[in-house]
């Protein structure tokens, strides 16, 4: 009798005493948004018993990549919503890999989106475009989850403005004014490649904001050394505007350009 109950404190105690420990490990990662969400029973569901015991060992980026690649084959069968459940599960696993985020929007917005415009199955185009508006929605609702899990990098606020500049623009009014909105915010981030800013600087003439692109275009252009600007595009869009805008003779960059 003794001799079981010392097998039963021996094995229960360390284990009881741990969970605290567990807890804040759990606590901090799930702070930090660090190795992806808790394994739920949704997850396990979702995963099936042998990748969850892998979640379980430790190998979440292992079981992420392989739900990835097998999203490829429900792509190639066609099962688009089955590949879109293992998109968002990739990046619930994998909540710090803006790989994932990038490539899940390109595959809602693009891949998807215009494989379901061209369905044969569609009654009518009104229906495919209809069926291709709603996967870009979708692709811009998992940017706004990924810049919510990884707001410290300029990647993901260039690839929502490029969502809204090359898709939703074509059916939302404010589309390049969004455009403008992110490419600026990503352009802000000092390690931002230089096509980020010209980008911006074009969303905002889109916009209809074409006097804050001159005046972004006059940043640009003072401090090209710097930011190793292309000056041949810089000055060719200046003087364009400078033209356009009417601006005086004596506030131009480029005075000598001025026609007549």
């Amino acid at each position: 009798m003794w001799v079981k109950l010392w097998v039963v404190l021996v094995l229960v105690v360390p284990a009881v005493l741990t969970v605290p420990l567990e807890q804040s490990i759990e606590a901090e990662r799930t702070r930090l948004k660090y190795g992806g969400a808790p394994l739920t029973r949704a997850v396990r569901a979702s995963v099936g018993q042998g990748m969850a015991i892998a979640l379980l060992a430790g190998f979440r980026g292992v079981v992420a990549d392989f739900v990835w690649i097998q999203s490829q084959g429900f792509w190639e069968r066609k099962e688009w919503l089955r590949q879109y459940r293992n998109i968002e599960l990739a990046t619930t696993l994998q909540p710090q890999s803006v790989l994932f985020w990038d490539l899940a929007q390109w595959h809602l917005a693009w891949n998807i989106g215009y494989a379901v415009r061209t369905d044969p199955a569609n009654r009518t185009a009104a229906v495919g475009i209809k069926r291709e508006r709603e996967w870009q929605e979708r692709a811009r609702e998992m940017l706004v989850r990924g810049i919510e899990n990884v707001p410290n990098r300029y990647e993901l606020y260039f690839t929502m403005g490029w969502l809204y500049w090359q898709k939703l623009s074509q059916w939302q009014s404010d589309g390049f004014c969004r455009a403008a909105e992110y490419f600026g915010l990503a352009a802000a981030f000092p390690n931002a490649p230089t096509y980020v800013g010209r980008l911006y600087a074009r969303a905002l003439e889109k916009c209809g904001q074409r006097q804050q692109a001159y005046e972004y275009w006059k940043m640009l252009w003072a401090d090209r050394g710097r930011l190793h600007q292309l000056p041949s595009v810089v000055e060719r869009e200046l003087k364009r505007l400078e033209n356009e805008l009417q601006i005086p003779v004596e506030q131009r960059v480029f005075p000598e350009a001025m026609q007549p």
